[in-house]
């Protein structure tokens, strides 16, 4: 008997699924983490708040330079690297003293290694190994991005039990760690 052939090109859907899931929770983060960093800090909401608007401007403007760098370099080179920024940034956060270094960190870092590991690469990717059933594809890397968004008792939990600095250590490392290999 022989086995099925799985066609490599699943595995590259799955592989997908799960960066955007890692990539998209560790954006998310910042609605679990902003009333404890608030309170912790003593800072005004509104000040706070600019890091998710600096998130998601960052993101929007560093997406197509995201799609150019898988065009030109490596899709697995583009992803190591955008894995390591997010990790990396999201673990630092938990080092960040002044609301400036959640900017830099939170605002503009994450940001752009969410672009180089997000929804623009990963579909570049996936055009390469599917001529059919795109849309299912990108379905599927889509829902990573819906499945993220249930990530927050996690993160409570993670807070709850080890503090909000430690948290943010563990979340990046566990991305960086996970997204990297992926």
């Amino acid at each position: 008997m022989t086995k099925p052939h799985v066609y490599y090109g699943w595995i590259v859907v799955a592989a997908g699924f799960i960066v955007m899931l890692l990539g998209y929770a560790v954006r998310n983060t910042f609605t679990v983490f902003y009333p404890v960093i608030v309170d912790d800090f003593g800072w005004a909401r509104g000040n706070t708040a600019v890091m998710y608007s600096l998130t998601m401007l960052c993101y929007g403007l560093v997406a197509p330079v995201a799609g150019s760098l898988v065009d030109r370099f490596s899709p697995r080179v583009v992803l190591s690297i955008g894995g390591l920024i997010v990790g990396g940034s999201i673990a630092l956060c938990g080092l960040a003293t002044e609301m400036w270094h959640f900017y830099v960190l939170y605002g503009v870092m994450v940001a752009i290694g969410l672009s180089l590991i997000g929804f623009t690469p990963l579909s570049t990717i996936l055009t390469h190994w599917f001529a059919h059933r795109k849309g299912l594809v990108f379905g599927l890397l889509a829902s990573g991005f819906g499945v993220s968004l249930v990530s927050a008792p996690v993160f409570q939990y993670l807070i709850s039990t080890y503090g909000w600095r430690l948290a943010y250590a563990i979340i990046g490392g566990t991305a960086t760690a996970i997204i990297i290999p992926l």
